[in-house]
């Protein structure tokens, strides 16, 4: 019998709201109108140099299937909710792709989803780092697995407000090392690049280059100047774009359970214990 029963399924958008405008929310709805209904909302900035934006997936089944000691649920979920889950994370995964390679054709930047959130009713709230691209860990069925089996356990405790993977502060420590890395990488480059220029060009190559343009310059500067000024009083204020972040591979193992009464406690997802 349940082959023929599936979740119903609202994607709620939740935006910085620097990139919230009409023009956003109409692409939004139109690009997610084959997977699911969309909301979109606005939230004030968490961060004046970064950017969170969030994808909730609203997930409704009205039978039980969160509780394992039911044997009705737990047939429920095993036959249902395994494979719609992936189906789910795939097609938006994909939608994702295609809406920001649309919008690299239109030489505009990609539009990041920076955590997925899965809220299971009034069972559980999950909230999983997307990757670099903004897709889905592809573990992430997995994920929804062990947390509704640690849950069913007791193994969190009670009062939870959001299982979220990994913690925020292991997300903050690793993109602070991510970020480190490339701006050491970025350094090194322009180091490199700098001794090898050095090696290559004549001394008197350049001194000629030099005078040569500052003689144009000389000509040219008022010229250019009023050029500027006409452009910048004609060109509109660049929209806001959201900071490009590091690409590395996340670590997942690392859990914030995040409790109702503010709490976070870091639970390791290898050892099943609590940090």
């Amino acid at each position: 019998m349940t082959a023929f029963i599936r979740p119903s399924l609202i994607l709620r958008m939740d935006l910085d709201e620097r990139l919230f405008n009409d023009e956003q929310v109409a692409d939004i709805k139109r690009s997610y109108s084959y997977v699911a209904p969309s909301l979109v909302q606005s939230h004030a900035p968490v961060d004046e140099a970064r950017v969170e934006n969030i994808m909730r997936f609203m997930i409704k089944l009205h039978r039980p299937y969160w509780d394992k000691s039911n044997a009705d649920a737990e047939e429920l979920w095993q036959g249902v909710m395994p494979k719609w889950l992936h189906n789910m994370f795939a097609k938006v995964s994909n939608t994702i792709t295609a809406a920001n390679n649309i919008h690299a054709e239109n030489g505009e930047p990609a539009f990041p989803y920076h955590w997925l959130e899965l809220e299971f009713g009034d069972n559980a709230l999950m909230a999983v780092k997307t990757g670099s691209d903004s897709s889905f860990p592809a573990e992430g069925v997995d994920m929804v697995e062990r947390v509704r089996d640690l849950m069913n356990e007791g193994a969190l405790g009670e009062g939870i407000a959001c299982v979220r993977i990994p913690s925020r502060a292991s997300y903050e420590a690793q993109l602070a090392a991510a970020e480190a890395a490339q701006a050491q990488a970025e350094a090194d480059q322009a180091a490199g690049v700098t001794e090898e220029q050095a090696a290559e060009v004549d001394e008197a190559a350049v001194q000629e280059a030099v005078a040569a343009v500052d003689v144009v310059a000389e000509g040219e500067a008022a010229e250019f100047a009023e050029a500027g000024e006409a452009d910048a009083a004609e060109q509109p204020e660049p929209a806001f774009a959201a900071p490009v972040l590091p690409a590395f591979d996340v670590d997942y193992g690392t859990w914030g359970i995040e409790y109702a009464d503010g709490t976070v406690r870091e639970f390791d997802a290898a050892t099943g214990a609590f940090k």
